[in-house]
């Protein structure tokens, strides 16, 4: 122990710039490889932005297609319903003005007058004089 003692005592100082310095270096190369590790980090984080952008831009591409489509599809069928409507409208005109006609036709035919002295004979000329207004129907 006298030994070890008598080396500390004479060469304390070197021994500790020597311990300082070793610190030092292994504090460098513990920020070097934090640095290190910092910078691959970046570099993956940089490329996932790259590819998250990428996906982004074609979802928000296909965000418009699809609205589009949407508005395309809404718009024929507004057409359709407009078609649908001036047509339910056309054939309630139509359908008004053939139950009008039927209407006026039975009521000449209520009102018509069948000889009734003349049996089914007069029954049967009425009818064929009848004939081609009944045929119309």
């Amino acid at each position: 122990m006298t030994i070890v003692g008598l080396i500390l005592s004479r060469y304390w100082k070197p021994l500790m710039l020597a311990g300082l310095m070793a610190a030092a270096v292994v504090y460098r190369a513990a920020l070097i490889h934090q640095r290190d590790e910092a910078r691959a980090q970046v570099a993956q984080l940089t490329t996932q932005d790259a590819a998250l952008r990428a996906s982004n831009q074609a979802l928000s591409a296909s965000i418009t297609q699809q609205n589009a489509a949407v508005t395309a599809l809404k718009a024929r069928a507004d057409a359709a319903v407009n078609t649908m409507a001036a047509n339910e409208a056309a054939a309630l005109r139509d359908g008004a003005a053939t139950q009008g006609q039927a209407q006026q036709q039975a009521q000449a035919l209520i009102a018509a007058s069948i000889d009734a002295n003349s049996g089914c004979a007069g029954a049967i000329r009425w009818g064929n004089a009848q004939a081609p207004e009944l045929s119309a129907w």
